[in-house]
C-alpha cells in the first residue's frame, strides 16, 4: 500500500496527536465551574494542549486548544485515507480472478433477478417464514 498521504503531516502535527494520545497531564483537569469564574484554565490549556472538563469527577468533554484540533483533524483525514485506499485495494484484491463481465442487457437483467431475490428473502423473513 502506498503512503502517500503522510506527506500532509507534518512533524508538528504529529506531535500534537501524540500527546493526545498518550493521555493527559497533571492539572490538565478543569471544573465546570471554574470555566466561568476563572480565565487559569486558559494559560494551563496553551501549556498542555488538551484538558479534561470535569463535573462531579466524572469528564463531561475534553477541551482542545486549535493547533491540536488542527492536528487531530488532519490526522483523522489520514487513517480514514488510509481505510478507503485499503478497502479498495482489497475488492481488487477480491475481484483478481474473475473474468465473466457483465454488460448491458444482460447486466440489467441479472440485476434485476439479484434485487426480485433479495426481496423475497427479506419478505420471508419479515412475514416469518424463515
Amino acid at each position: 500500500m502506498k503512503e502517500k498521504g503522510l506527506n500532509k503531516m507534518t512533524l508538528q502535527t504529529i506531535a500534537e496527536v501524540e500527546k493526545i494520545r498518550h493521555g493527559f497531564e497533571m492539572g490538565s483537569q478543569v471544573g465546570v465551574t471554574s470555566l466561568g469564574r476563572s480565565t487559569k484554565w486558559r494559560e494551563d490549556l496553551e501549556r498542555l494542549a488538551a484538558m479534561q472538563i470535569v463535573d462531579r469527577n466524572q469528564t463531561t468533554a475534553i477541551l482542545l486548544k486549535p493547533e491540536s484540533f488542527q492536528a487531530l483533524m488532519t490526522y483523522l483525514d489520514q487513517v480514514d485515507e488510509k481505510l478507503e485506499q485499503a478497502q479498495v485495494e482489497a475488492l481488487f484484491d477480491h475481484r483478481r480472478d474473475t473474468t465473466e463481465f457483465l454488460s448491458g442487457e444482460e447486466l440489467a437483467t441479472k440485476a434485476k433477478e439479484s434485487f426480485r431475490a433479495r426481496k423475497q428473502q427479506l419478505r420471508g423473513f419479515l412475514d416469518g417464514d424463515k
